[in-house]
Parts: C-alpha cells; sequence; structure tokens
C-alpha cells in the first residue's frame, strides 16, 4: 500500500491527466504543475517522495529546474523527454536526475520504475529505524573514505564530501562489499531496483559522477575501479 507522495512537472495536460490515474490507482497521493518554476516551489513545500519531470517546460527548461532542485533535495527524479539520444539522456543524468524516460512511454514501465525507486529510498532509511540500529553497522571506513550511515554523512580524506541520495547507496554498497566485481546489469538491480528496463548508461555515468568526487584522477580511479569485460569493484585500500 502505497503512503508516498509525487509531485508531476509536467506542461502537457494529457501527461499530467493520465498519470493522475495511475498515481491514484497505485494509491499515491501527487501534485501536478504545468510550469518549472512552480514545480520548484511546489517541491520546497511538499517535499515529495519523487518528482517526476519534464524536460521542455513553458517557462524554464526542465535541466535547470533539476539542477535548482539538487541544491536543496536528494529527492529521486525521473526526466520524461521525447528527446531520445544517448547524449541527451546521459546529460540529464549527469546533472543529477535518477533515471529518464522516453516519450511516448508506458504508464505501466513509469511506475515500475518508479516504485524501484521509492524502495531503494525506503530501504536506504532502514538502517536509520531504532529498531535496526543493534543489526546495522553505523559506519564504513576505508583508507580515505568514512560513510556515516546513520546521519547519511561522508567524508574523503576527513573532509566533507557532498553525494547525492544515489551516490551515496551506490559508494555505501561498494564499500559494504570491497573488491567484489559487479555488473552494471546487477547494480541496476541492487542500487536502482529494477531489471526489466535496463539501462547501463545510468550506472556508467552515475560511476563517472562518483569518480569526479572521490578520485584524485577520475580518469585514472584508483578506488572505483573498471574490470573491463565484467563489472566495476571498490578498492578497500584505495591505492
Amino acid at each position: 500500500m502505497a503512503f508516498e507522495h509525487i509531485v508531476v512537472i509536467d506542461d502537457e495536460e494529457e501527461i499530467g491527466e493520465l498519470l493522475s490515474l495511475y498515481l491514484k490507482k497505485e494509491g499515491y497521493t501527487y501534485t501536478v504543475v504545468q510550469e518549472g518554476l512552480k514545480g520548484i516551489e511546489v517541491v520546497k513545500e511538499e517535499k515529495p517522495d519523487l518528482i517526476i519531470l519534464d524536460i521542455f517546460l513553458p517557462d524554464v527548461s526542465g535541466l535547470d529546474v533539476c539542477r535548482t532542485i539538487r541544491t536543496f533535495s536528494e529527492t529521486p527524479i525521473l526526466f520524461l523527454s521525447c528527446k531520445d539520444t544517448e547524449v541527451d539522456k546521459i546529460v540529464g543524468l549527469t546533472i543529477g536526475a535518477d533515471d529518464y524516460i522516453s516519450k511516448p512511454f508506458s504508464p505501466n514501465e513509469l511506475i515500475a520504475r518508479m516504485k524501484a525507486h521509492l524502495r531503494r529510498v525506503r530501504l536506504l532509511k532502514k538502517p536509520f529505524n531504532e529498531e535496526m540500529k543493534n543489526e546495522e553497522p553505523s559506519f564504513l571506513i576505508s583508507k580515505s573514505l568514512k560513510l556515516d550511515l546513520k546521519k547519511h554523512e561522508s567524508l574523503l580524506h576527513n573532509r566533507p564530501l557532498t553525494l547525492s541520495a544515489k551516490e551515496f547507496q551506490l559508494l555505501s554498497f561498494f564499500m559494504a562489499h570491497p573488491k567484489q566485481v559487479f555488473s552494471t546489469e546487477h547494480l541496476l538491480e541492487k542500487i536502482w531496483g529494477y531489471e526489466q528496463y535496463l539501462n547501463t548508461k545510468t550506472v556508467k555515468v552515475h560511476i563517472g559522477n562518483l569518480r569526479k568526487k572521490i578520485e584524485e584522477d577520475p580518469k585514472n580511479p584508483k578506488i572505483l575501479l573498471n574490470i573491463r569485460g565484467v563489472g566495476y569493484k571498490f578498492n578497500e585500500d584505495n591505492t
């Protein structure tokens, strides 16, 4: 049974009406707005659990809306767009979106992806529950990194490190499984929570974003290693 609140920012009335029907059917509460600037204010006020955001809006670009939201919120953002090139998808993911769905889209696919992101957020919060405090580790520590799972804080060389929710999830997963190699498909399942609609570019872009924040030289990574033809692994020694 769903209790999460969804904000939809899309100027197409038909899309808003369609999503309203599906969200209501699934038991979500929701707010639909048609302008980007209004959407930013709604997100600030309502603090939704997930945002569905169109790239083409009448007042400002959805890309700019995403950038602004990322300055104050880590809420999952799913982009909707009629642009379907790999470059467009990579740009959307690079600036902070969690997923990218092309128009025209299947409402069932959108709901499936949305549920997956919401499920991952719930799992991320689970260790913070009082009843779990003695069952989950409080910290993950390597030579250069320290993650506080309860406070959702991260340090790099003992200095504060700003990570998005997905980056924190991804890094904490790697640090909890040092030196194990994970394929992009496995990471999609564990971090994004869905297998049916695989998009390996999603993992690649988020790995790239994370490397820019934790590696001295992102082009020659020493922490998040690429095992050619297999996947990625975390180098616990960071050397």
